[in-house]
């Protein structure tokens, strides 16, 4: 613009250098970021689909233990019972053999008479 208020007249050179000049720059710093963003994204969610799978496997695994366990306890349980029972029928075996057998009475004398 001149001083007194009046527009310079713009050539089309001038014109296009001004459009150069004024289009948006990309801001490569934001799409490096996103970029950036995407990648971490797809990181982060396979290591947590993988974290997920290995804790359902564990968990699985605990369930197998635990019952493996309950069954050895079942099992340990019974053969302490057996144990029991087979001591009492020993001590009464053996309360039979020491104890004095029963005499049988004498045969009674005929009468004479």
């Amino acid at each position: 613009m001149k001083p007194d208020g009046m527009a310079l007249p713009v050539t089309r050179s001038i014109a296009s250098r001004l459009a150069r000049r004024i289009r948006p720059r990309r801001p490569w710093m934001l799409v490096g970021s996103c970029l950036l963003l995407v990648v971490l994204t797809v990181t982060l969610w396979g290591k947590w689909v993988e974290s997920r799978d290995r804790a359902d496997r564990l968990s699985a695994e605990l369930k197998k233990v635990y019952v493996e366990a309950e069954k050895l306890r079942t099992e340990g349980a019974a053969a302490k019972q057996r144990i029991a029972q087979l001591e009492r029928q020993l001590r009464g075996r053996g309360a039979r053999a020491t104890a004095p057998a029963p005499t049988a009475p004498a045969p009674a004398a005929p009468d004479r008479r």
